[in-house]
């Protein structure tokens, strides 16, 4: 899927943005079943012209649950972002691929808070799901494992 600055600024700001929310514990977050479940929800929408968001909360043994999602965008900005995407870091005028990002909030996750990933561009998209749910698995387990050390 390709969109334009505009367009996409539209179904953000729209409130057009298809979104899914599950609480997960940090075990479950990382089964094959569950990233499955969101790759496919997200791709899903993507087929059908519309940007997605799977949310999945993770309760962690220690401390606050880890947000952990699952979405679309045509660089590596959190949808909260949206705003960033002005003038200064793309064009208005072309179309741009809408890659699949894998996104972490959390305290303990960096000193930002937020760590940020693509997981599919759009050639990807088209691709092996397994190889996606494996890549996502290895990427929520080192972060999740990085934000339980941070804790203890």
């Amino acid at each position: 899927m390709k969109m334009t600055v505009a367009d996409y600024l539209g179904q953000v700001t729209g409130d057009q943005v298809a979104s899914e929310e599950v609480d997960k514990t940090a075990a479950q977050a990382q089964q094959k079943t569950t990233l499955k479940t969101a790759i496919q929800y997200v791709l899903g929408q993507f087929a059908q012209g519309t940007l997605g968001q799977y949310v999945i909360n993770v309760k962690m043994k220690k401390g606050d649950p880890v947000v952990v999602r699952f979405e679309g965008n045509l660089i590596n900005v959190p949808l909260a972002e949206a705003e960033r995407l002005d003038v200064k870091l793309l064009d208005e005028g072309p179309e741009y691929p809408v890659n699949l990002y894998m996104v972490m909030e959390s305290a303990d996750v960096n000193k930002t808070g937020l760590r940020i990933d693509e997981l599919a561009n759009d050639t990807d998209q088209g691709g092996s799901i397994t190889t996606l749910v494996s890549r996502a698995q290895e990427w929520v387990a080192a972060h999740l494992a990085d934000v339980a050390t941070a804790r203890a």
